[in-house]
């Protein structure tokens, strides 16, 4: 009976043994972070960490999950080898597609590994290991920071003018903030660094600033813009950027058409039209004063 038990035991402890005969050592891809739509190459190297070679090695990518983005291209998400000697490492090579409407994110791949025993422990059950390997998929993000057309800068007046930030790359953006620095002729109103937030891929936001234009302010105004933000994988970026402001005095831009004249003609009429009543009124009295005598 306490050899039984022994046997069993020894059964057990190989059996575990087994179950860790092979290891992902490393795994590389290429490129290291992959765009929607774009292939990508993994390769992952497996090493045969048991005391005796294994045969029938299949190495299987799990991709049916639908949380994962990829597709095989033109090649087969399943490898195979006829036999790894002890201690040995191969390479296992797959080409991947990610799907267009992939979102930004960090992707979990789950890889299947089957194999067999060689030589003395060919009776025993086949070998089967799960891991997880990762894709990050990522793009660089694209913002674009524009001055609203309709803006005319009048000199030595307060003015408004709207920056639209354009997220024209396929990543969003978070933790957005924007900051013009001093610009010669300008004086802020408002506060310069703003908080914008997210914004997501083909989307835009506007921000809007209250400045002073000086009277001796150039006619061109070159307008530095910081803009500080994180990627989805909150890789955190800087970026600068120039506008170049129009500046008019308001006599140009009357003279440009950018502003309407004043309409002083209405007002005009009216005033001689009051005073004219007020001139009827004090002659009429004078009238009935010399009747009166």
């Amino acid at each position: 009976m306490k050899y039984k038990i022994l046997i069993s035991l020894c059964m057990i402890l190989i059996s575990l043994s087994f179950a860790t005969a092979v290891s992902i050592t490393d795994v590389t891809s290429s490129p290291a972070e992959v765009v929607p739509g774009e292939i990508i190459s993994i390769t992952i190297e497996i090493e045969n960490i048991f005391e005796e070679d294994i045969t029938n090695l299949n190495v299987k990518l799990y991709l049916s999950e639908a949380d994962v983005p990829f597709a095989p291209y033109q090649s087969s998400s399943e490898k195979f080898l006829d036999e790894l000697d002890e201690g040995d490492e191969e390479d296992f090579k797959f080409k991947l597609i990610t799907l267009p409407e992939t979102p930004t994110g960090i992707y979990k791949i789950p890889v299947i590994i089957t194999y067999d025993y060689k030589g003395e422990n060919d009776t025993i059950e086949p070998g089967y290991k799960e891991e997880l390997i990762s894709i990050t998929v990522n793009s660089e993000p694209e913002l674009k920071v524009y001055l609203d057309d309709s803006v005319v800068l009048i000199k030595g007046r307060k003015n408004v003018f709207t920056l639209k930030i354009i997220n024209s790359g396929l990543s969003d953006v978070k933790f957005l903030y924007i900051a013009p620095s001093d610009a010669n002729g300008l004086k802020f109103l408002s506060e310069k660094e703003q908080y914008i937030g997210d914004i997501d891929s083909d989307d835009f936001d506007n921000v809007e600033y209250s400045v002073v234009v000086n009277m001796d302010a150039p006619d061109s105004i070159n307008l530095p813009i910081t803009l500080k933000f994180m990627d989805a994988t909150n890789k955190e970026f800087t970026e600068n950027t120039n506008l170049v402001l129009k500046t008019y005095s308001f006599k140009e831009a009357v003279e440009l058409g950018l502003v309407e004249k004043p309409k002083i003609l209405v007002p005009l009429i009216i005033t001689l039209l009051v005073v004219a009543y007020i001139v009827y009124r004090i002659l009429k009295k004078r009238k009935l004063k010399k009747k009166r005598k």
